[in-house]
């Protein structure tokens, strides 16, 4: 075999043996890149400052009148519109692994309700924001294991209710799902039942 074969050969097989490395070295990090949920961003201070793309989290569940204040439900005064999204990532791990990875948030947005419409049909829509509140699951960070941040509408940033909360004594007694209420969120509820 002359020289200039041999080179050729020697460098086909070079480049197939890097792009061989190249493939394996994707596929190994594939895995952890797949299950890799993001952050919360928690600044310096341990604030938790409001994810700027929540429009973007995914639908879990809505209710109305599930208040915490107590008060009976009427069709006058049915209570807030509350509606449940979670950041993608952490629905992404959810759905891939049956579990939420420590760091996984969810969103409760509490609306006004309005009575009626415009367009003259009857029945609730959401109103105005009131009021909204970022739950973190994490074992590793909280000894509880959950966080609950409270944000006024226009709150740009919030600190963790303290240990304790009445948010964590309700959540992980009353959760079907790892302190989340789960039983009201249909996507997570039919996984969970497999």
């Amino acid at each position: 075999m002359d020289a200039r074969r041999l080179s050729a050969l020697f460098g086909f097989a070079s480049a197939a043996a890097l792009g061989a490395l190249c493939l394996a070295q994707t596929r190994g990090a594939g895995p952890a890149a797949a299950n890799a949920v993001r952050s919360p961003g928690y600044d310096a201070a341990g604030h938790l400052p409001r994810p700027p793309d929540l429009d973007r989290w995914v639908f879990l569940g809505a209710s109305l009148g599930m208040d915490y204040n107590g008060d009976a439900f009427t069709v006058d005064h049915p209570g807030l519109f509350h509606v449940v999204l979670m950041e993608p990532s952490a629905y992404e791990y959810f759905k891939r692994n049956g579990k939420y990875a420590d760091g996984s948030m969810f969103l409760l947005s509490f609306y006004d309700t309005q009575l009626g419409s415009a367009i003259g049909r009857t029945g609730y829509a959401p109103g105005p924001l009131n009021s909204f509140e970022i739950h973190i699951v994490d074992h590793r960070r909280y000894p509880e294991g959950h966080a609950f941040f409270l944000y006024g509408k226009s709150d740009t940033r919030s600190t963790a209710l303290p240990p304790g909360s009445p948010c964590v004594k309700c959540h992980v007694p009353n959760g079907a799902f790892d302190g989340t209420f789960a039983q009201f969120y249909p996507s997570i509820r039919e996984r969970i039942a497999k």
